[in-house]
C-alpha cells in the first residue's frame, strides 16, 4: 500500500468520527419527543438489534436507522442498542462498526451504536494491546456503549479472543457475545465461559445465542448447543444459574432464543425471570423486516412478572451496564 493511499484511508477514518461526533452533538433531542412515526414512545430498552445494507441479488429491504424508529414506534421501545457484526461468518456481509456510527448518528437519543473487532486481526495487524485499546477508545470517543455482537468462529477463550476481551475491559465496553456450535464455540456446561469470566471479573459479558440460551438447562450435549429452541421442561443443573451465581459480571440478552428459554417451562422461566431480575436484558434480535415472531412482547405477562422485575429487564439493566 503506498503511503498516499495510506494517508487518505486514515484522513477518511478521522473524518468519519469526527463527523459522527458532530452529529451526535446535534441530534440530542427531549427524551419526551414522539417517536419517528409520531406514536408516543414506549418504556422498553431493545439490547440487540441490526441495521442491515441493500446489496445487488439481495431479497429483502434494507433496515434502515429510519426504519428500525419506525418499528420501535411500534413496539414501544424507547430506545435499542445497534450491533455491527465484522465477523465473516456472523452474517451474510460484514456490517461495518464505521456504518452502525454513520447511520445511527443523527438518532443518538434513540439508537445506541456498538462496535466490533474480528479477534483475528490482532494476528496480523492489531499487534499490541496499545493498538486495540486506541481503535476502540476512537469508537467510544464517536458514540459506542457496547462491543458486539461478538461473534467470530473461534473458541470462547481463544488466545486472540482473550486478548480482545482485556482491551474491552481497559476501555470499559461491556462484550455482548454470540455462543453455539459455530460461534464462540464452549463445551456442555460453559467451562470456557467462565474461564473469561474469571480472567476479566470487570468485564461485563452479555451472553446471546442458542448454546448460551441451551445452556439454562441442565444434562445437555455437545449438540444441544446448537439447537435453536429447545422444548420440553427444563432439567435442573444449568450452566447459566452456576455462572451467575459465581460471576457477578455474567447477564444474558433475552434476544431470539432468550425468550423462547423462559417460556418453553413457563413455571421455570418465571422463577428465573424473578430470581435473576438484576442480570437480565430485554432485546429482539431484530434484523429482517420479515421477521414477525416476538415472543418477548408477551413474556413479562406470560410469566406473570411483577412490576419491578419488569421495570429492571425491560430497560433499567440496560442504561446502567451502558452507563447511560
Amino acid at each position: 500500500m503506498s503511503n498516499a493511499i495510506y494517508s487518505q484511508r486514515i484522513v477518511s477514518r478521522r473524518t468519519l468520527f469526527a463527523e459522527a461526533g458532530m452529529a451526535l452533538g446535534a441530534a440530542a433531542v427531549s427524551r419526551g419527543a414522539l417517536g419517528a412515526a409520531g406514536a408516543p414512545r414506549g418504556t422498553l430498552f431493545d439490547i440487540h438489534t441490526h441495521l442491515t445494507q441493500g446489496w445487488i441479488g439481495s431479497t429483502t429491504e434494507p433496515v434502515t436507522a429510519t426504519h428500525l424508529l419506525h418499528w420501535m414506534d411500534g413496539h414501544e421501545i424507547e430506545r435499542a442498542a445497534v450491533l455491527p457484526l465484522v465477523s465473516p461468518e456472523a452474517f451474510w456481509y460484514p456490517v461495518t462498526t464505521e456504518f452502525v456510527l454513520r447511520e445511527t448518528a443523527p438518532h443518538r437519543d434513540r439508537l445506541i451504536p456498538f462496535c466490533a473487532i474480528d479477534p483475528r486481526t490482532l494476528a496480523t495487524h492489531l499487534t499490541t494491546p496499545k493498538q486495540v485499546q486506541d481503535l476502540l477508545r476512537r469508537y467510544r470517543e464517536a458514540g459506542a456503549k457496547g462491543f458486539g455482537e461478538h461473534k467470530p468462529r473461534l473458541a470462547i477463550d481463544d488466545p486472540l479472543s482473550m486478548r480482545l476481551y482485556e482491551a474491552c475491559t481497559a476501555v470499559g465496553l461491556p462484550v455482548l457475545l454470540h455462543l453455539d456450535n459455530e460461534a464462540n464455540m464452549d463445551k456442555p456446561g460453559l467451562p470456557g465461559f467462565d474461564r473469561v469470566a474469571s480472567a476479566f471479573p470487570e468485564l461485563v459479558l452479555i451472553g446471546h445465542g442458542k448454546g448460551w440460551w441451551a445452556s439454562i438447562a441442565g444434562g445437555i450435549s455437545q449438540a444441544d448447543l446448537q439447537v435453536g429452541y429447545p422444548r420440553g421442561p427444563i432439567a435442573p443443573g444449568g450452566a447459566i444459574d452456576a455462572l451467575m451465581d459465581r460471576h457477578p459480571n455474567v447477564y444474558g440478552d433475552l434476544s431470539s432464543s432468550g425468550a423462547h428459554a423462559l417460556l418453553r417451562d413457563s413455571a421455570f422461566g418465571g422463577e428465573f425471570l424473578r430470581r435473576r431480575a438484576d442480570r437480565l436484558l430485554f432485546g429482539t434480535d431484530y434484523y429482517d423486516r420479515g421477521q414477525l415472531d416476538w415472543p418477548q412482547f408477551t413474556m413479562f405477562d406470560a410469566l406473570k412478572a411483577p412490576d419491578e422485575v419488569r421495570r429492571k429487564v425491560a430497560a433499567e439493566n440496560a442504561v446502567r451496564v451502558l452507563k447511560l
